[in-house]
């Protein structure tokens, strides 16, 4: 699946290095697997050059890139698969470009890419593919590592940890980004409001209106499912309907929860643990923090990458997709960096069970037919009634 058009890809990368006058000493894939079963959501290249590369570089498109503080001599040709399961394409790599521009801009360089220049793919051209040409971070996976450090250790590079994510918390957005959802890059080059990769639709107005959209998601996923039947049976979809329709907006208003306050989330720091998208479950559940590049001799955090998922929504929302593998001190170090984390959102636990509600309407065992055919009859039926006790008493927590 993956290895089909290889060479193609290939030649493409050659042809965004030939569009700058860059001479390859050689191209190398990274993480990857020809034999994956399950489509890449990008394929990524690390490229050595056979000269070193200084200043800037030339016909580089202008929005959300940045001009090179020294030489060059290795950088990253990021190709997005325009086959990626349950990838929205519609603004996906200007989405991604706006935002690693933004979490710079947000006083963290020396960890976020750069990105030096991009193409957003024509839908009108059948082969055509998106791709971004940015800065290479050194360093490896920190879940390759983190398990097997010291207590200090860990304790350390969780500080780091908090301080690279309160920097992309409190990254400045522009004022021309006024509602939830992705970002996109304008014609004159602003960064404005855009569609999300994860979610298709948007943006939205309110925070209530986006999470609409996604229970949608999730619902038009249990539809599909051999296992959940869309929750048609014992009247379960009538409640969930009922309150979608008219007791969320409720509930968000009577908690008290600032429904306009908004952040820039990643979306994949770490962990996707309770109810991950179904494409980070295709792609890396078993690992952890792998976006999140790190120096073992060094003890110290290089770089933070892939900013496919990112998006602009409600501070809650990254830690329903990140840091549920930080450890028991994660709490504590926010504490002591007065970082904003969900003990003092007003509201949360509101936001907690909205959170849980969103997993529980599309539990993914109960989802994908990959997962689907690894379970017994027996399994699935258990897993069923299972999930159905718990998605009513979360309707019940919520007041439906």
């Amino acid at each position: 699946m993956n290895h089909e058009h290889f060479e193609e890809r290939l030649a493409l990368v050659r042809a965004v290095l030939a569009k700058h006058d860059l001479k390859p000493e050689s191209i190398a894939p990274i993480d990857y697997d020809e034999k994956c079963p399950f489509p890449y959501n990008n394929f990524t290249y690390k490229v050595t050059l056979a000269t070193p590369s200084p200043g800037g570089f030339a016909n580089a498109n202008a929005a959300c890139t940045s001009v090179p503080l020294g030489d060059v001599s290795s950088l990253i040709v990021r190709l997005s698969n325009p086959n990626a399961e349950g990838i929205n394409q519609a603004n996906r790599v200007q989405n991604e470009v706006a935002a690693l521009f933004l979490a710079r801009r947000g006083q963290a360089p020396s960890v976020i890419p750069a990105v030096y220049d991009w193409h957003a793919r024509s839908p009108d051209l059948e082969n055509d593919m998106s791709w971004i040409l940015m800065e290479f971070k050194t360093g490896v996976g920190l879940d390759q590592h983190f398990e097997a450090l010291s207590e200090t250790q860990k304790a350390a590079v969780i500080d780091q940890i908090a301080d690279i994510f309160s920097v992309v918390q409190t990254a400045p957005l522009p004022q021309t980004v006024t509602q939830h959802g992705g970002l996109n890059v304008g014609d004159d080059g602003d960064i404005v409001s855009g569609e999300m990769t994860t979610l298709e639709g948007g943006p939205w107005p309110t925070y209530a209106a986006f999470l609409q959209t996604k229970f949608a998601s999730r619902l038009k996923d249990a539809d599909q499912s051999s296992a959940l039947r869309g929750w048609k049976e014992n009247q379960v979809r009538e409640r969930i309907d009922a309150f979608l329709t008219s007791g969320l907006q409720k509930r968000l208003g009577d908690s008290g929860i600032d429904e306009m306050q908004r952040v820039l989330v990643h979306g994949d720091l770490s962990k996707c643990c309770l109810f991950p998208p179904l494409h980070c479950m295709l792609t890396h559940w078993d690992s952890a923090m792998n976006n999140i590049l790190f120096d073992k001799d060094a003890v110290k955090i290089t770089g933070l990458i892939d900013f496919d998922f990112a998006f602009i929504g409600h501070p809650y929302q990254e830690f329903l997709s990140s840091f549920s593998d930080m450890g028991e001190n994660w709490e504590k170090v926010l504490m002591a960096k007065d970082i904003l984390r969900p003990e003092v959102m007003e509201g949360i636990d509101t936001l907690k069970l909205v959170g849980r509600l969103e997993g529980l309407l599309s539990p993914f065992r109960l989802t994908h037919p990959v997962f689907l055919g690894r379970q017994t009859a027996e399994q699935i039926q258990q897993g069923r009634a299972k999930a159905e006790t718990d998605l009513l008493a979360c309707l019940a927590e919520l007041g439906a």
